[in-house]
């Protein structure tokens, strides 16, 4: 499976909040949607340190934002308790910023997803949703949409992840045993 996926992370400074800096990538790679998510956070959680350094300004201050409910859930938790790929980037994130300064973005508000939704630049100058946020993100944060952790979402990539097994019954016999001279015979035409 090979996916094409552009991830986009944005940093809104100021107030009212204005566009300060955005990086996006494009993935050409064979990587499962909850892992560019992650990527994208990651991203986001390098940008962040770079913008603060370079301007000075508290990254504990900062409030991150992604759409992606099984990133959020990984971030949210022991990184140790997780594969390899995860357990990496979730430590990295979690040494620039907290989980408690990420929170859930409800897609539909994201403008992250406008440039995968082949907006052009003419329509970008003139979207207020890319240079400003979603209109909420102006508001008092009781007013910003519910921090909610994942509802029971099983998330992805655990140590102690089952394997699944597929189970397949056919009604008829596949191989007549009986059609067969000899034990070794049929092995070979098993086989």
């Amino acid at each position: 499976m090979c996916l094409r996926s552009r991830f986009v992370c944005s940093i809104l400074y100021g107030r009212p909040e204005r566009l300060a800096c955005s990086k996006n990538r494009l993935a050409l790679v064979k990587v499962t949607l909850p892992r560019l998510e992650l990527l994208a956070a990651l991203v986001g959680a390098r940008l962040l340190y770079y913008f603060c350094q370079a301007t000075w300004t508290d990254i504990t201050e900062a409030t991150l934002w992604s759409d992606s409910m099984v990133a959020l859930g990984w971030m949210r938790q022991d990184p140790n308790g997780w594969k390899t790929f995860v357990c990496n980037r979730v430590t990295e994130i979690q040494s620039y910023t907290t989980p408690s300064q990420w929170r859930h973005c409800p897609g539909k508000d994201n403008p992250a997803d406008l440039l995968s939704r082949g907006v052009t630049a003419e329509q970008l100058k003139i979207m207020d949703v890319w240079w400003c946020g979603p209109s909420w993100l102006a508001q008092p944060p009781r007013h910003w949409p519910p921090n909610t952790p994942p509802v029971d979402v099983s998330l992805p990539e655990g140590k102690g992840s089952a394997n699944q097994t597929l189970s397949v019954e056919v009604p008829q016999k596949l191989l007549d045993p009986t059609k067969y001279s000899s034990h070794w015979k049929l092995l070979r035409v098993t086989a």
